[in-house]
């Protein structure tokens, strides 16, 4: 059924599925909780809050099998089983966010979802645990509470203009086939009318109660149906009352959504449902107290989409280039007429547009940067499930979580991130028994921290677990060929622990369901390169283990130095220049065919771009300009024929088939419609790792 043109209807369910994302975590967070504080009704509380919202939105979208599952996780969140179950509730809030996360991606693929099975064995046995349960089961009242899916298919018969009645049917306890009698109950109600709500569902549901409720539209009367339902020797009593429109007042699909988003936002949700206990009556109370505050957080939240904010900041862009192009028509009228009284008025101009389009591109940035919060709030259940897996005692300590970071850049870490906690949690924290041993707490920690430096953001991953071992990770690269045993002499501790990123290898000693089989790490570092940054890999054998991504700000724009190599323009990141230097050719040496120079108490590998790909010769100059670049722990100096100076360029991507050279990350275009190269400073520190000795690459 359709109650929004096509196009509104699949607005509103994307606002659901990010809505519903929210949900899970929360709910993640809160069995965690309930793990470490069994008996915290808050945290159930807010399980429930998120389970009645999810099943109120769900439902809402016609996503009719998540609805009715979440309605029957509500059975068992109730304070009396939780308390009767304080150690199994968490198991199931945290398979039902799993098992709810499975379903929204198979809704979001447009294919069947998957029935739930394990949670719905969770909420069987535990009410079958519970004489309250049981009592409950087998209650001769009919209550018709149906649930929001059940009530729009009501609202929807009676838009159609049909008449709805709710029929509650009393079998005979003495049957012996239950499962028989259901199914000619039900065929009495599908000839009586249309079943808009049925329960129980199913024959195996009914065999554990004696009533069964329905709700049916029908162009018959209420007697009609009594005597058509009355089914000898099966059905005991009947009830049909006629539903009236205002016992099932339907809201409207956007309303529906933005009221549960607002109540998201806020935290909480009023329930509708009746309320079984005092402590429902408490909560009651306290989630009817934050309204004002739900009202308030909706009114000053707004929702836009990613892509409308790349769009402004690709017209931000292009008046950087404007202001370029502005600039240096100044100047070229300040030089031709130096005298005339419109330079002052000119300069006044452009430096008042250039304050504006600062502001103007910082506040697109702050809107384009969220908390690293956000990503590091899904660790604490990857670190749970591993450690239980692997019988160990993990815990996960977080700093840095209001850290700003581009929402693209974000959202690419996401698994690169996952992977790293996971690989600590599983290889690099011993089990309990190994820590014991080796004089150390039987506690294992993965730390998580986040923190800028200049223009980049750091984020650390580290463990106190077993280390990596150096020769263990030399062994296992021979081993696959990935170096020859005669090249190991010349590589120092850092290159030997970079090894463990080339695709195939691990020093994992088994195949864990989880990680062992040599591929991860690979892809770490190539989404890494991929955002223009680095990693740096620091170990200590028996005392852990620390990865530190360095990844940039933004990709939209960078302040960059510009230079001159055989002609052509290039570009480099400021931030990644460590200083500029000139030296003659008497102090460039040669070591094993390479040229290297030394800057100080350092030998650093000298690159010419122009050689990198190509042997050709080229006289050198009598001094020449090198860049000295740095890129996490490891620096080389670039030599250039010239130096054009600093300049902010705007990056503009570009297509696989227009670049020839994997050194080079992207362009730029000046003011003039120069377009200029930027270089992957990444990439040439890879082919230097390659070609050149290593050590040479301080």
């Amino acid at each position: 059924m359709n109650f929004l043109p096509d196009d509104r209807a699949s607005e509103l369910r994307e606002l659901f599925f990010e809505s519903a994302a929210e949900i899970l975590q929360g709910m993640n967070e809160a069995g965690l909780a309930l793990e470490e504080h069994p008996s915290d009704k808050e945290h159930l509380r807010s399980v429930r809050r998120a389970v009645h919202t999810l099943k109120g939105d769900s439902a809402a979208c016609g996503f009719r099998e998540l609805s009715e599952l979440a309605h029957e996780l509500e059975d068992v969140l109730t304070p009396e089983l939780a308390k009767e179950n304080a150690a199994l509730i968490p198991e199931v809030v945290l398979t039902a966010a799993d098992t709810f996360h499975e379903m929204l991606a198979a809704y979001r693929d447009h294919l069947q979802p998957p029935d739930g099975g394990a949670l719905r064995d969770h909420i069987n046995r535990l009410l079958h645990r519970s004489p309250l349960a049981a009592e409950k089961s087998s209650s001769h009242e009919a209550k018709f509470d149906w649930n929001e899916y059940e009530r729009l298919m009501i609202a929807e018969a009676f838009r159609r203009g049909e008449s709805v009645y709710n029929v509650a049917l009393h079998l005979d306890s003495e049957s012996l086939l239950p499962a028989a009698a259901f199914a000619l109950v039900r065929k009495a109600l599908e000839g009586a009318g249309g079943i808009l709500a049925l329960h129980p569902e199913s024959a195996a549901q009914a065999a554990s109660t004696n009533l069964i409720e329905a709700a049916i539209s029908s162009a018959k009367s209420a007697d009609w149906i009594r005597k058509h339902c009355q089914v000898p020797s099966v059905v005991e009593q009947i009830a049909v009352l006629k539903c009236s429109v205002a016992e099932t007042v339907s809201r409207d699909l956007l309303e529906i959504l933005v009221e549960s988003e607002a109540a998201a936002v806020a935290g909480g949700v009023t329930t509708g449902a009746p309320e079984l206990a005092p402590d429902h009556q408490d909560e009651s109370r306290e989630s009817g107290a934050p309204s004002g505050l739900t009202h308030a957080a909706a009114e000053n939240t707004l929702r836009v989409d990613a892509s409308r904010i790349d769009t402004v900041m690709n017209l931000v862009g292009e008046l950087i280039i404007g202001k370029s192009m502005l600039q240096r028509t100044i100047t070229e009228f300040e030089r031709m007429h130096p005298k005339d009284p419109l330079r002052g008025k000119f300069a006044d101009a452009l430096a008042f547009q250039a304050r504006v389009l600062s502001e103007l591109q910082k506040s697109v940035m702050k809107i384009r940067m969220v908390p690293v919060e956000q990503l590091f709030r899904r660790f604490p259940r990857v670190v749970r499930d591993v450690a239980k897996l692997r019988n160990k005692d993990i815990g996960l300590e977080i700093a840095g979580q209001n850290t700003d970071l581009d929402k693209g850049i974000l959202d690419a870490l996401a698994e690169p991130l996952a992977h790293l906690v996971r690989n600590a949690a599983d290889h690099g924290i011993e089990t309990a028994a190994e820590r014991q041993a080796a004089q150390k707490p039987a506690h294992g920690t993965v730390r998580l921290d986040a923190y800028h430096e200049g223009d980049q953001v750091i984020i650390e991953i580290s463990d106190d677990g077993r280390g990596l071992d150096r020769e263990k990770i030399l062994r296992r690269a021979i081993e696959h060929g990935i170096v020859k045993a005669e090249e190991t002499a010349r590589l120092n501790d850092s290159d030997i622990m970079h090894l463990i990123f080339t695709p195939g290898l691990s020093t994992a000693d088994e195949i864990t369901e989880i990680s062992g089989r040599g591929v991860g790490l690979d892809v770490v570092k190539s989404a890494v390169d991929n955002l223009k940054g680095s990693i740096e890999l620091e170990s200590e054998l028996g005392q852990g283990t620390t990865f530190r991504l360095m990844v940039p700000l933004t990709l939209a724009s960078i302040q960059s130095l510009l230079f001159y190599v055989s002609g052509k323009l290039y570009a480099v990141p400021l931030a990644m220049v460590v200083e500029i230097t000139r030296v003659t050719e008497g102090e460039i040496h040669r070591v094993d065919n390479h040229e290297v120079f030394q800057l100080r108490e350092q030998v650093l590998t000298l690159v010419r771009l122009e050689r990198l790909e190509s042997s050709a010769q080229r006289a050198h100059q009598k001094r020449t300009f090198v860049i000295v670049i740095g890129a996490g722990s490891r620096k080389f100096g670039l030599a250039v024929d010239s130096l054009m100076g600093e300049e902010e360029l705007v990056i503009k991507a570009l297509e696989d088939r227009l670049v020839t050279s994997p050194l080079v990350s992207g362009a730029s275009i000046l003011g003039d419609g120069t377009v200029v190269l930027i270089l992957n400073v990444t990439a040439v520190i890879s082919h230097l790792s390659r070609i050149q000795p290593v050590g040479a690459i301080a």
